[in-house]
């Protein structure tokens, strides 16, 4: 079993304590940002010497919680400072772009960084959707088309054209062709029994983000009776599942410093005050989820969508890693120490990340119930 990271890479400055979403443009301050993106860097690091199987970004717009708008650009350097690291983009919002340059950037990074690129192609969290005017109850179908799009560009050897819903170009030719062939692994979400149905069906990995496992033990079903459809079998190595981790040297030291902190959440998007910005928020995450134009869905009454996320020493972690893997079936876990803004302190995650590298992962990677 592998152990990955997603490092968000967090605003370490005062708008970190506003809770809206987007944030103005005025609150940023270029020297914490800088220093912001070079503790990204230095989590990263610190996992690769722990021994993290790979290092896990993703695209996000308008947030301090996530500074990576552009997570290629990042992704790049971070495989020049980190030569023998395995990079992963989980993921690109892909309704909100243009999928044959979505494949020209992934084919151009997959050669910078020497074949050791994955990543994953989502629909976006529902306030992307703010960002470029993106229409919620198109993403679906328009993803699907996409990501079949992008597919067809990885693996179409002569010029071609595509004339689809939503997309239409005349010619279409990937030049530069990724390292990796016919194309560097790809992951789609599986937080939703259509989703990972279209996943078994494209031949691509599965990964969950926080849901409860019960609910992805049921959808990996799905994924497996798409996957045989298709005429393949996919491995534990196929399936990921993405939570919140938090690693200190005793359970009692663990709980005290994620009290202290209200990790994961902190004083991000999700605790906003803004109840006309939460509304538009859960509009568009009901269009993404098939409700019809027109209906407004009540959001305090909406089920809390995360599962219980992963605290204590090593050893209690450890246990919360093995019943995951035993219930949903997975052979990767992806850990964020951060939380959202403001949740951690990087002094924290650093440690965190540390001892879970001394204790945890050795572990997994044995197969071993117990710490040494």
């Amino acid at each position: 079993m592998k152990v990955e990271i997603f490092t968000p890479v967090n605003y370490y400055g005062s708008a970190s304590a506003v809770s809206d979403w987007p944030l103005p443009t005025r609150l940023f301050e270029s020297d914490r940002g800088t220093l912001s993106i070079q503790r990204g860097f230095e989590q990263f690091e610190a996992a690769f010497e722990a021994g993290f199987d790979s290092l896990n970004l993703a695209e996000h717009h308008y947030s301090p919680a996530q500074m990576t708008p552009a997570p290629h650009l990042f992704a790049a350097a971070l495989g020049a400072r980190l030569p023998r690291a395995q990079i992963a983009i989980l993921g690109t919002d892909l309704p909100l772009h243009n999928p044959v340059n979505i494949a020209e950037q992934y084919a151009t990074l997959d050669n910078l960084l020497g074949g050791r690129l994955r990543f994953a192609l989502l629909r976006g969290t529902p306030n992307e959707y703010m960002t470029y005017g993106t229409n919620p109850w198109e993403s679906r179908a328009k993803f699907e088309e996409a990501v079949e799009l992008i597919i067809r560009c990885f693996t179409e050897t002569e010029p071609f054209g595509w004339e689809g819903r939503y997309f239409r170009f005349r010619n279409i030719s990937l030049f530069p062709s990724p390292v990796q062939r016919p194309h560097p692994r790809i992951t789609l979400s599986g937080n939703s029994p259509s989703s990972a149905r279209f996943a078994g069906r494209m031949k691509c990995d599965l990964a969950f983000s926080f849901m409860h496992p019960e609910a992805c033990a049921a959808n990996v079903a799905v994924y497996r009776e798409a996957a045989a459809e298709a005429g393949w079998e996919p491995t534990a190595d196929n399936i990921l599942y993405r939570q919140f981790a938090y690693v200190a040297e005793t359970d009692e030291q663990a709980a005290k410093d994620v009290a202290e902190l209200n990790w994961p959440t902190g004083s991000g998007m999700f605790n906003a005050r803004n109840p006309e910005l939460m509304q538009v928020i859960g509009i568009a995450g009901a269009a993404m989820a098939g409700v019809p134009k027109g209906v407004v869905p009540d959001m305090s009454k909406a089920p809390n969508p995360f599962g219980p996320v992963w605290v204590g020493g090593p050893q209690a972690v450890l246990d919360q890693i093995r019943q995951a893997e035993q219930q949903i079936g997975i052979g990767r876990v992806e850990l964020i120490y951060t939380g959202f803004v403001n949740a951690m302190s990087h002094e924290n995650v650093v440690r965190s990340i540390k001892l879970t590298g001394e204790a945890v992962i050795p572990a997994v990677h044995a197969g071993a119930a117990t710490v040494s």
